[in-house]
């Protein structure tokens, strides 16, 4: 029997779609080699509207070349619209995000439309999925938390995943020993909120402490980056673990900015100030001079006006991201940002991202040249067939194409610039 699972939305997301990979293979399943599948799997998003519109997208296209085959939907998505899903001809059924990890257990009841999300989403627990295998044979994401309690008001993630929850500490080094083992190179470290992370069976033992104990796995090399982490929690500790362990702890800093306006960010409820987050990344740029910073940002926010999106403006211009994940506002159901008036227009929110993205690519391109005459390490991830030339990224996120006449997919290559 074969499946096709489709992933929108972040990196969670991918990993909890990669362990659902793993299951139903270690149960007898083989992925399609084509579009056409016995059995379809939509992991969704619904941290935008745009993100739920491809979300709809792609179910209503397998349910119209494929009307025969079932369709389970999975994800963010799921959680707040299960009864438009299930109204698709096709969709077997509907799953929330306490019981993905069991989403094939359903099968068996072939004739009658599944329906198991769980709405009091805040008293979701855990669920560990730990996954044997990474993107590509050679970086691997390992989820370490899930929930937020932030409640940002323009953020309907709390509402889908439920409450901050984390992961047994002595779970994820097995399962990064296990990536390793299997040949990954890179071990991603992530989750909804991964900077909250503390052991569910030990509050003295946090974040960092995690970090520390991940440094030596392995006699073979590898190294390790975080995915996000907001720079409210960031640390001198952690910080000086990062320059202390530079050839291991890639010094690429996603520190999340949404708004670089003080008002904005008090309309957002992002509990810190402008002053901190600058005094973090000067913090990080005087210990680790060449650390890479990269953020994500929200243009048009209710209200935001011109003065207050320049703010935002030369603030990502001031601290030199290299890349910055510029998006438009996007309205959503549950949040008090919904609520607010004075909506910006849809034409302005896409003029300010398009702004922000070139701010961006010129940003990239004065972070490279801050690096000419210096050597960075760049992971292989592997060949473009295009191009014919291999691909990978450095320590530092910039990415490289490398000619080679052999494989060195999965090699840590030197590069001077």
């Amino acid at each position: 029997m074969t499946y096709k699972i489709y992933t929108f939305g972040c990196k969670v997301n991918s990993y909890e779609s990669q362990a659902l990979k793993e299951r139903l293979e270690k149960n007898g399943y083989t992925p399609a080699k084509g579009e056409e599948a016995d059995v379809y799997f939509v992991n969704t998003c619904a941290v935008t509207n745009e993100a739920e519109r491809k979300d709809l997208q792609r179910v209503r296209r397998i349910s119209r070349n494929f009307p025969d085959k079932p369709i389970y939907i999975m994800g963010c998505s799921s959680q707040i619209h299960k009864e438009y899903y299930l109204s698709i001809p096709g969709v077997k059924g509907v799953v929330g995000n306490s019981e993905k990890n069991i989403i094939e257990t359903f099968f068996e009841k072939k004739d009658e439309k599944i329906d198991h999300v769980d709405m009091d989403s805040r008293h979701f627990v855990y669920q560990d999925t730990p996954t044997h295998e990474g993107e590509k044979n050679v970086r691997g994401y390992i989820k370490v938390q899930d929930g937020c309690d932030n409640f940002c008001s323009y953020c309907v993630v709390p509402f889908t995943r439920g409450k901050s929850r984390c992961r047994k500490h002595d779970s994820i080094i097995e399962e990064c020993k296990a990536l390793l083992d299997h040949g990954i190179k890179e071990l991603i470290i992530g989750g909804i909120d991964t900077g909250c992370y503390v052991d569910p069976e030990d509050s003295n033992y946090h974040f960092v402490d995690l970090l520390k104990d991940l440094l030596d796995l392995s006699p073979v090399e590898y190294r390790i980056r975080i995915s996000s982490i907001e720079a409210s929690q960031i640390t001198k500790e952690y910080i000086s673990l990062f320059a202390a362990h530079k050839d291991k702890l890639c010094p690429h800093f996603h520190l999340p900015l949404q708004s670089g306006s003080e008002h904005v960010l008090q309309r957002m409820n992002r509990k810190y100030h402008l002053d901190d987050y600058r005094h973090i990344c000067l913090s990080i740029k005087e210990m680790i001079p060449d650390a890479a910073f990269s953020s994500d940002v929200i243009t048009g926010f209710p209200a935001e006006s011109e003065e207050e999106f320049k703010e935002t403006y030369d603030f990502c211009k001031e601290i030199g991201f290299m890349r910055i994940h510029a998006f438009p506002y996007s309205e959503r159901p549950f949040t008090m940002a919904a609520k607010l008036r004075n909506p910006v227009p849809m034409r302005i929110r896409m003029d300010r991202t398009k702004r922000l993205i070139e701010l961006s690519e010129e940003n990239d391109q004065k972070f490279r040249k801050q690096l000419e005459g210096k050597e960075v390490t760049v992971l292989i991830e592997g060949l473009n067939k295009k191009t014919m030339e291999y691909e990978g990224y450095s320590e530092n996120y910039l990415r490289f194409s490398i000619p080679s006449d052999e494989d060195i997919t999965g090699k840590f290559i030197k590069i001077k610039l």
